[in-house]
């Protein structure tokens, strides 16, 4: 699994995955952001120590979580494609609207977990409908240390299909996947109306 796009959302994604033991976790950043990541990110207090990834290092990934802010999409369309790999299910858990759309005109829309972003600090609404959809929802704020939020009042993250069959392997994957991390998630029939 990688990560691009190490605030708020990341560290949350950061954060629960660190707990698995049998997958590998990475965090795409390059120069200067890559030595720096390289001593570890601070969550809650803790150091954690995913691994650092250039675009071509994480060609391939089964899961690639893109979760950062909406400015900064442009400039990591050429790393997104570079990690997109003919399996790579990409989920995009950032605001605006058209994130979605956006990473779809250069990886295929058949690589995207379209996703909104519920940031409950930032009170932000933000939706989009596409092949499967999926929700996050986190109360988190950065310090001087590092990121913090309260895992038990974070909603989480709320996915599905956007219609039959809603039990696909993708979503089976994805519940396996975040299943005892502390992440907080459930997939649902009713992705658009828990969107809206």
């Amino acid at each position: 699994v990688a990560v691009l796009g190490a605030g708020a959302v990341g560290s949350y994604v950061i954060w629960g995955l660190s707990n698995r033991k049998d997958i590998r976790l990475g965090v795409i950043v390059e120069g200067e952001r890559a030595e720096r990541m390289k001593k570890g990110c601070i969550i809650n207090g803790i150091t954690y120590h995913p691994e650092v990834w250039t675009p071509q290092e994480a060609k391939g990934v089964d899961l690639l979580i893109v979760s950062l802010k909406y400015g900064a999409l442009p400039g990591a369309m050429d790393s997104i494609r570079q990690v997109t790999g003919e399996n790579t299910t990409v989920m995009s858990l950032m605001n605006g609207v058209d994130s979605e759309e956006i990473i779809a005109e250069k990886v295929g829309v058949e690589h995207l977990l379209p996703a909104v972003i519920k940031v409950a600090s930032h009170k932000e609404e933000i939706g989009a409908s596409h092949v499967i959809y999926s929700v996050i929802k986190v109360a988190s704020h950065k310090e001087e240390n590092g990121y913090c939020f309260n895992p038990e009042t974070t909603i989480g993250i709320i996915f599905g299909e956007p219609c039959a069959p809603y039990d696909s392997e993708r979503v089976q994957a994805i519940e396996a996947l975040f299943a005892d991390t502390g992440l907080h998630y459930r997939s649902t029939e009713y992705i658009r109306e828990e969107i809206w």
